[in-house]
């Protein structure tokens, strides 16, 4: 015996049917912007295990290509070309990756090796971030290195992903930054004392950077785990603005004390002027992590005039 369901009963499931599906892709939230700091420790990366001067450090951090410094260049030029005049050691924080849309352009003149800057394909469900995370997010940024050895050490064409591919020796990490650049898939940084924020439509990622098991299988043997820095991936990327107009105090030496709410993941640049006209750039950058930041200007005296602008620089 068979029977038919009620035509009203049927449209009453078909629209159930359909609400619950675009419930389920309400929840899936794309990541095409953002960014990820990385802060570098010196004095880490000069004691793993490579080389055999001791007045040398096994990693000097060197140069960093962000945004067009990095896309414009091809792989030979990242190798050779100097932002900062000179083979020498330069700041290791404070190094802004930029997240890649949906699609990238490499530029590979016909017979030299390939860029391999990767497009962005992650998702996630924010009530369930790493049970749901799926693709990597590819960044836009180049780190190079010296050290005890011959020419440069460069790490680039980053993606961040949730466990490696399926294959991988130990494919179960967590959150990895896998190099591309000549070596593709290549696992740089392991990751430890993870803490993931998914709420408003925003992902925050933050914790240590470690040296992956590849890195030690290849170059720096035993080094496995050993934390090399800290990192702090946002999204979205909020625009370009103007930052909230600071406070500023005078100390007792004199010297003025600005303070200022600076946005997850914005640099800034703090300037002055004496006639506001030229203005000079006093810090280079600050690192906002969505909280109150000082700075103080400690060639200023009593008896001088100064004003100071703040600069963000997304």
């Amino acid at each position: 015996m068979t029977s038919q369901i009620p035509t009203n009963i049927l449209k009453k499931l078909c629209l159930l049917t359909l609400l619950l599906s675009q419930l389920c892709r309400a929840s899936t939230i794309e990541v095409r912007s953002g960014s990820c700091i990385f802060h570098f420790d010196p004095a880490a990366l000069a004691a793993m295990n490579y080389g055999s001067n001791p007045n040398v450090g096994a990693l000097i951090f060197e140069e960093f290509f962000r945004g067009d410094d990095d896309r414009l260049r091809t792989r030979n030029q990242l190798l050779s070309d100097q932002i900062v005049p000179n083979f020498t050691a330069i700041p290791a924080t404070n190094l802004k990756l930029e997240v890649n849309g949906s699609t990238v352009t490499n530029i590979n003149p016909a017979g030299q090796p390939t860029r391999n800057r990767k497009p962005s394909t992650f998702s996630y469900d924010p009530a369930n971030v790493t049970g749901t995370a799926t693709g990597e997010i590819g960044f836009t940024g180049t780190t190079r290195f010296i050290g005890d050895f011959t020419g440069a050490f460069v790490l680039g064409d980053y993606v961040l992903r949730y466990n490696l591919p399926a294959g991988t020796t130990e494919p179960n990490r967590g959150w990895v930054f896998v190099n591309n650049f000549d070596f593709q898939g290549f696992p740089a940084f392991e990751t430890t004392a993870v803490t993931v924020q998914a709420t408003g439509g925003k992902l925050i990622i933050e914790g240590k950077l470690t040296i992956a098991r590849e890195l030690d299988l290849f170059f720096f043997v035993g080094d496995r785990g050993k934390i090399v820095g800290e990192f702090r991936f946002e999204t979205p990327s909020a625009p370009a603005s103007p930052p909230p107009m600071p406070t500023i105090s005078r100390l007792p030496s004199g010297a003025a004390q600005l303070s200022f709410f600076g946005k997850g993941n914005a640099l800034y640049q703090i300037q002055q002027s004496s006639d506001l006209q030229q203005w000079t750039t006093l810090d280079y950058k600050v690192a906002g992590k969505g909280q109150m930041l000082q700075w103080t200007d400690n060639t200023a005296t009593s008896a001088s005039k100064r004003f100071y602008r703040i600069v963000e620089d997304n």
